[in-house]
């Protein structure tokens, strides 16, 4: 019987030596067995968490099995699948289906045995009960740890981690201290003070991103493409650099859907606070004055009516909760048909369903995380440079005064009002003027401009009302929303895949070949300039703040930028 074998270790402090104990207790158990080790079928997973089901391993593993390459799947206990009682009994139900029993060494279980259905259930849930408990001691740890005035891994920028106490070794030979605390980073702090003081002093988001990149100001930043005013917004916002800490504010569950993480803010009851003066890098008249002006373009300017997924109407499961980022976005540039995630293997792979079912010759595919950060590189640039921002405000003004270029029904009502008015005062004095006049004429004539003095005060209220009313929105309301629509995309989430697919709209892929080099897919799609205006999916609602100011999406009003874009993705 072919067999194939898998082995994980879920800590970077855990031996890599693990996955080679795990082979080999998986190999002695193929021998007693008389199961035919494939070698080209013993996959790991190194410093990867049980409760995660996008692995590399594992869905390599699962994709063999797809193809019948092996009878049977080998693992030294069935913690190393999953610790996730509903993810192990997923993917053995995979398996199962595919036709591949799991043999757990340690365990003694065998899913061909139907003996050991409810061993494997028991096992998933002690293994999970397992994770829960892991969970609890290291937040109790980390607590701990808080209370003896150490840090657990709050380290941002303007900060730096330094080792307290007595070190000690630990059972590996490496230096343990007691703790660690946090010391402002004088380079760093420098450059955050340097942010605070320049939008203090009225300079834009973007102006100060193009000043930090002009002067090459160096940030902790995990990619070489510099700073974004989704990084500068996050500085600004940031209470640390007062010297504010708050630990376990949120928490991080997985989503059972995607198998990702997302956070979820706890009850304020549950926060640990605390102010550390030698802490802070911002004075706190500077911290003030910056708030004040981010509230009051907030204040002034909130953003767009709320839109459930990408239409007021109710749609389909993909549409509210996509699997992945560019789920329901890309088409095929040669039959139109969806391109979807065809292949699991690796990570997954983008494809063309019209291919799949015979009806388009496009075969390519690309890798589903390249193709995601491919096409987010390419939003993030055009969202962060400063001649987009220009663009986009001048197409917001432009549309604001189409959209508000009549006056309104009360004024006009009111106008016609008062013109009758005055042409009755008119009359009432030419009347009086031909020495007509009575006691009654008098009367009517006092009234009538009484009358007309009220509405010409009404009238000048609704013209002052509408001009403060239809003014366009500042550059920095544009940049916050563009910083925040930033950190959204950035955590690749459902809500991440919504914001994209508003933005973005179609996706169009086309299969391109150079004159030299393997093909490679053209996408072409167009940034939805005013979609940029609503909130991110899933937050927003009606419209508030002084201004009334109400934006619509329409076919026909939705401005692009000059030329499309183009972005090369290559399988």
């Amino acid at each position: 019987m072919r067999a194939a074998i898998y082995a994980r270790y879920s800590s970077e402090n855990q031996r890599p030596e693990s996955i080679e104990d795990q082979v080999g207790a998986c190999r002695r158990l193929a021998a007693e067995r008389g199961f035919r080790v494939l070698e080209d079928h013993v996959y790991a997973d190194q410093a990867q968490s049980g409760a995660r089901r996008d692995r590399v391993g594992l869905g390599a593993l699962i994709a063999a099995a797809q193809n019948e390459q092996f009878d049977v799947v080998l693992v030294d206990d069935l913690s190393r699948l999953a610790r996730d009682n509903y993810l192990m009994l997923s993917v053995i139900a995979e398996l199962h289906f595919e036709g591949v029993r799991v043999v757990s060494v340690a365990d003694g279980l065998d899913s061909e045995d139907e003996e050991a259905t409810l061993g494997i259930q028991i096992r998933g849930i002690f293994n999970e009960l397992q994770l829960r408990d892991l969970k609890k001691k290291t937040l109790r740890g980390q607590r701990g740890q808080k209370e003896r005035g150490f840090s657990v891994g709050e380290r941002t920028f303007g900060y730096k981690s330094v080792p307290v106490g007595t070190i000690r070794m630990d059972k590996k030979g490496r230096p343990r201290p007691d703790g660690y605390k946090m010391e402002i980073e004088p380079r760093e702090a420098a450059v955050v003070l340097r942010i605070f003081k320049a939008y203090a002093d009225g300079l834009s988001l973007t102006r100060i991103v193009s000043m930090l990149n002009e002067d090459g100001t160096p940030g902790r930043m995990r990619t070489a493409k510099g700073w974004s005013p989704a990084t500068v917004s996050r500085i600004l916002d940031n209470e640390k650099y007062v010297g504010i800490w708050v630990w376990n504010k949120t928490e991080s569950r997985r989503d059972p859907r995607t198998g990702r993480r997302r956070r979820f803010t706890k009850p304020e009851s549950e926060w640990v606070v605390q102010e550390d003066e030698s802490l802070r890098i911002v004075p706190k008249a500077l911290w003030e004055q910056v708030r004040a002006r981010r509230q009051e373009v907030r204040r002034s300017w909130p953003g767009g009516s709320g839109r459930r997924g990408f239409s007021h109407q109710q749609g389909s499961r993909e549409q509210h909760f996509p699997t992945h980022l560019l789920s329901g976005s890309m088409v095929c540039g040669r039959c139109g048909a969806t391109i979807a995630q065809v292949s699991g293997k690796a990570g997954g792979y983008y494809g063309c369903l019209g291919a799949a079912k015979g009806a388009c010759d496009n075969k390519m595919l690309v890798r589903r995380k390249l193709a995601e950060t491919i096409i987010l590189n390419a939003v993030r640039e055009q969202m962060s440079r400063a001649e987009h921002i220009r663009y986009l405000l001048e197409q917001v003004e432009a549309e604001v005064a189409r959209l508000y270029a009549h006056v309104p029904e009360a004024v006009r009502t009111k106008e016609a009002e008062l013109g009758a008015e005055e042409r009755r005062l008119a009359n009432f004095v030419d009347f009086i003027g031909e020495g007509r006049g009575s006691q009654a004429l008098g009367k009517a004539l006092v009234e009538t401009e009484r009358r007309v003095e009220a509405l010409r005060e009404e009238l000048d209220g609704l013209r002052r009302s509408r001009e403060k009313v239809f003014q366009a929105p500042p550059v920095e309301w544009i940049e916050e929303r563009l910083a925040g629509m930033q950190e959204v995309l950035e955590q690749r989430t459902d809500r991440s895949a919504l914001l994209l697919r508003s933005l973005l709209g179609q996706i169009r892929l086309e299969p391109t070949q150079g004159e030299i080099g393997r093909p490679y897919y053209l996408a072409r799609t167009s940034l939805d300039t005013l979609a940029l205006l609503a909130p991110p999916p899933g937050q927003g609602g009606p419209d508030g703040g002084s201004n009334g100011l109400r934006w619509w999406r329409r076919r026909e009003s939705n401005p692009r930028p000059n030329d499309v874009q183009r972005t090369r993705l290559r399988a």
